[in-house]
């Protein structure tokens, strides 16, 4: 099989597009975020539907449209089962997968943001308002995003690249680190310079994706295999278990049976790439995208437009 890959320079002026992404300039002290869940769209709508797996869907309906689906700039996508779709954005966390969107907690740029086994984590800058110090260091939601909690490095971290994996959290903020408990950090590997990072916070393997092509640590980022020759250069990730799927700075999604170790190409995007992410299990894929969020139930094989804005 021929093995494509992208221009460096591409890697690279898309990753600093977001590295150099606008930030909120509120800042003040506060720990503690307690904000409830808010329709996203206009005109007051108290019900909103309950997520639907997208088995229950045929390939050939169009695309649930979104009322209120958020339009900031989308730096992190996540699903935490049972359908649900989660947008770390400019403006937010916002829940896609009911109808009005929600926008989850308070007005945060979330740059970075994961699933992990005691909760969500994210970094980013504190929306107009947030009493939070800016940049926010690493926070902590143990209610699925209403409430938040600082942990560590507020007014120094602002981590771009974000993930969790079993034994601990790894990030960047111009240097790669982790941490086993949120609060003590350690500097990893310095030549790693990741536009993403993935994990599965059930297990130690942690991928990061650079302009070099994607480095493999087993250890929970503790050591780390540079990247093997003839593999694609990747800018998205997403791990679950073993396996694995990232998605290239020109929208071409390859996927990994073996953690990383080796890829398959699979389908192009259709709308411009901002983040992927994968179900626990591993059998779905969700891509947000310049079209909104889609979706494969494939292997990547191909891909649906599932959420999408209204036009």
């Amino acid at each position: 099989m021929k093995i494509m890959t992208t221009k460096p320079a591409l890697f690279m002026s898309m990753a600093l597009a977001g590295i150099l992404g606008l930030a909120s300039c509120a800042q003040g002290p506060g720990e503690t975020l307690p904000i409830t869940d808010t329709p996203a769209a206009a005109g007051g709508a108290s019900a909103t539907a309950a997520p639907q797996e997208p088995s229950a869907r045929s390939a050939a309906q169009a695309p649930e449209t979104v009322l209120g689906y958020p339009t900031a700039h989308v730096h992190a996508i996540a699903a935490p089962g049972k359908g649900q779709v989660l947008l770390a954005t400019h403006d937010g966390l916002y829940n896609v997968s009911v109808n009005p969107a929600q926008r989850i907690g308070p007005v945060v740029d979330w740059m970075g943001f994961t699933l992990g086994k005691g909760g969500f984590y994210a970094s980013g800058h504190p929306g107009p308002g947030v009493a939070l110090e800016n940049p926010v260091g690493l926070m902590r939601s143990t209610d699925k995003g209403k409430t938040w909690e600082s942990l560590s490095r507020s007014g120094v971290s602002d981590f771009h690249a974000l993930t969790a994996s079993k034994n601990a959290i790894i990030g960047f903020d111009t240097t790669l680190r982790s941490t086993s408990d949120g609060i003590q950090w350690k500097g990893l590997d310095s030549r790693i310079l990741p536009a993403t990072l993935a994990a599965d916070p059930r297990g130690s393997l942690v991928l990061a994706a650079t302009e070099h092509g994607v480095w493999r640590s087993a250890d929970d980022g503790a050591t780390f295999t540079e990247p093997a020759a003839n593999t694609p250069l990747l800018q998205y990730l997403a791990v679950a278990g073993t396996k694995a799927v990232g998605v290239t700075p020109d929208g071409v999604a390859w996927t990994s049976q073996d953690g990383g170790v080796s890829w398959k190409q699979g389908a192009v995007l259709q709308g411009t790439v901002s983040a992927v992410a994968m179900s626990p299990d591993g059998s779905r894929i969700w891509v947000s995208s310049s079209l909104g969020v889609e979706h494969s139930a494939d292997g990547a094989a191909s891909f649906e437009l599932r959420f999408a804005s209204p036009k």
